[in-house]
């Protein structure tokens, strides 16, 4: 996919992508990098990391690879203090680390239910708070992207993730009022159904999928990444407090009964 921003766009920046050894993450620290940015990525597998890592490094960026559990609070201190302390600042934090398991709501146990929203909201308010504290508000610069999901308006099989994506949504429209004077940017990024590693193992055909998107097809990582990285640069910089839809169509239209994307 050719690149529509500006080279150079991102240069002097640092930024930090959590869930960043594959798929969207990953497509997003390499063109962060590519732009000009000083990129870390954060992930509970290593190899996947350093792959990331190798990859811009190759092609003559910096990327920082970092081990982290981001549900775990010290250790997204840690995290967030190693990117100040190696990079000099912490200018843009992308929240893309999320995950869920699908099941019917009546189904998901407390335990279950704590587990899906500890990785998906807390981690998040976790990591965007301490970006805030550490570094922005300091600064007086910052962005934060969360990537949550589309369909907006409920997931069947998914009300644990829904809630807590709903929930990221809503603190991003309070942060960016709050924080917006003080030079911090708040967005989401929703994304639809996007071939990754990650959607592949629900078991869905890509054809069958295409056929419920008005578009008639996934999308690729590097089309979400190209939003983050646009929200990013200056490019974006009138852009806060709202969430912008990447579904090829989907949050328009009615699923089938009992489907999601």
């Amino acid at each position: 996919m050719d690149n529509v921003l500006r080279e150079g766009s991102l240069a002097g920046r640092s930024a930090l992508v959590t869930g960043g050894g594959s798929g969207i993450g990953r497509a997003t620290a390499e063109l962060m990098a590519e732009l000009g940015a000083r990129v870390a990525v954060a992930g509970r597998r290593a190899e996947l990391l350093e792959a990331t890592a190798a990859t811009i490094q190759a092609r003559g960026g910096t990327c920082l690879p970092l081990v982290c559990d981001v549900r775990e609070p010290e250790a997204a201190r840690e995290l967030v203090e190693t990117v100040v302390r190696e990079h000099g600042s912490l200018d843009i934090l992308v929240n893309n680390a999320g995950g869920q398991f699908v099941a019917p709501a009546e189904e998901i146990s407390h335990k279950g239910f704590r587990a899906v929203m500890r990785l998906n909201l807390d981690a998040v308010w976790e990591l965007t708070r301490l970006a805030a504290v550490e570094s922005m508000l300091p600064n007086g610069y910052g962005k934060v992207i969360s990537v949550v999901l589309s369909p907006r308006r409920g997931i069947p099989g998914m009300f644990h993730s829904s809630a807590a994506r709903a929930a990221v949504e809503s603190m991003t429209r309070t942060l960016a009022t709050e924080w917006g004077g003080r030079g911090v940017r708040l967005t989401c990024v929703a994304p639809g159904t996007i071939d990754t590693e990650g959607w592949r193992g629900y078991g869905d055909t890509v054809e069958a999928i295409s056929a419920t998107i008005p578009l008639g097809r996934v999308g690729t990582p590097e089309e979400v990444a190209q939003m983050i990285a646009f929200l990013a640069s200056p490019a974006g910089d009138f852009v806060t407090g709202t969430t912008v839809v990447i579904d090829g169509g989907v949050d328009n239209v009615d699923l089938p009964p009992g489907r999601g994307p």
